[in-house]
């Protein structure tokens, strides 16, 4: 055998082990958040040096964590933090929601407050939370029982997601709110005029797009709508 079918054979070798040892590198801004019934989510979380503000983002049935990342420029450009957030039986979080009754939609209000939890232990003194869809609705049930919540933005919210009833907690919410669906999700759009109604605050605002569809969606089809987001967080800070 001579030396360069050696050569190679070592080289070959040396490249096989090289591809077995290969592991991706995790993100440096993932992190796993343990809840109070014990369930790790992970999270996306993207700290700036603004100090007190930071955004709470709240995807939607069957989304995860990226679902923000289109408006996640927006965010960081003014300087505020971000957590976001799988819930529990998404994305790389436990469980799986496939399997969910009614009774485990309700605990996403669990997910809400760890991911709360996490942002006042950091510093944060002015928290604005974003959902989208189910996200919306579980983002103004827990904004009526949790203060520390300023500010809530609400895409695509509706009427009754999974046994959170939105008309039930909005005569109770009292803080700025920015609603937020489309026309051509005609339960969506129904459902934020009613919302935009029953809350209890003058620090309100609505807007309906004619077309762009459901949720998170409107980040992507709607071109102006992080813009929107960034002048409303803007205006409250």
């Amino acid at each position: 055998m001579n030396r360069t079918y050696i050569g190679i054979i070592i080289l070959l070798f040396f490249l096989s082990s090289c591809g077995t040892e290969t592991t991706i590198p995790k993100d440096p801004n993932e992190i796993t958040l343990t809840t109070s019934d014990e369930i790790n989510l992970t999270a996306k979380y993207y700290e700036t040096n603004a100090g007190y503000n930071a955004v709470l983002l709240l995807h939607m049935v069957g989304g995860d964590k990226y679902e923000y990342d289109t408006l996640l420029p927006t965010i960081m450009k003014n300087s505020y933090s971000a957590l976001a957030l799988d819930f529990r039986g998404h994305g790389n979080s436990d469980l799986n929601y496939t399997t969910f009754t009614e009774s485990d939609w309700q605990k996403i209000i669990i997910d809400v407050q760890t991911g709360i939890d996490f942002l006042e232990s950091n510093g944060y003194t002015q928290i604005t939370v974003i959902g989208a869809s189910i996200g919306a609705n579980a983002a103004l049930k827990h904004a009526v029982q949790d203060t520390r919540i300023d500010n809530l933005i609400l895409i695509s919210a509706g009427e009754e997601y999974h046994g959170l009833n939105a008309l039930d907690y909005a005569p109770f919410y009292d803080r700025p709110i920015l609603v937020i669906a489309s026309m051509d999700d005609k339960d969506a759009a129904i459902a934020a005029t009613k919302i935009y109604n029953a809350v209890n605050t003058e620090q309100k605002e609505i807007k309906l797009y004619q077309t762009g569809g459901h949720g998170t969606n409107l980040l992507i089809t709607q071109e102006d709508l992080p813009a929107i987001i960034g002048t409303w967080l803007y205006n409250y800070y």
